[in-house]
């Protein structure tokens, strides 16, 4: 009695060239092309939401570093029991700096030099960011700010802006502009 193999078996070579007619991999021309289309379409309307996001972003930034400044000064003031101002300068400078005593501009001698500034205290914004409003404020040894006010920062693009407001208790808090000049 012969024995019977299985079909695979004894024709391997012809079903294995059968498999690779059969098996052609890839993709084809219009369906890449319908993928390409769709990621094409997708980007176009993320996009702007994109940048619109990215601009949000640059004008919060901004604004936090302005209150990380307000907060060092006010700290300053309490820990060295003595009066300390912020002193800042908009176009084209964009800066900012910390001065013992409340006159600004700041007389010599009186600049805090520290982390982040230059010889002369100055402190500029990062990202193109921009000092619109710069009003005097000073902080008392007890943290309250005598002299209050509003500094409004605004984006590099000029399409947002965030008023940081500094109230008599001395607390300092970020709110939306009103208009962005």
């Amino acid at each position: 009695m012969a024995y019977d193999y299985p079909l695979f078996a004894r024709n391997d070579g012809v079903n294995r060239a059968r498999r690779r007619e059969n098996a052609t991999g890839g993709f084809s021309l219009v369906e890449l092309l319908a993928v390409i289309g769709l990621l094409v379409i997708v980007a176009a309307i993320g996009a702007p939401f994109y940048l619109s996001y990215q601009r949000a972003q640059e004008t919060n930034g901004a604004a936090r570093e302005v209150v990380t400044a307000l907060n060092q000064a006010r700290q300053l003031a309490v820990t060295r029991s003595t009066s300390f101002s912020i002193e800042a300068q908009t176009n084209p400078d964009n800066r900012f700096r910390l001065c013992s005593g409340s006159a600004t501009p700041c007389p010599g001698g009186s600049v805090w030099t520290g982390g982040g500034t230059d010889a002369s205290g100055w402190r500029v914004l990062d990202n193109g960011t921009r000092i619109t409003q710069n009003p005097r404020i000073t902080f008392n040894s007890l943290g309250g700010a005598t002299a209050t006010g509003t500094l409004r920062v605004q984006n590099a693009s000029a399409t947002g802006c965030l008023d940081v407001v500094v109230s008599p208790s001395g607390r300092i808090q970020i709110t939306s502009a009103a208009a962005c000049p």
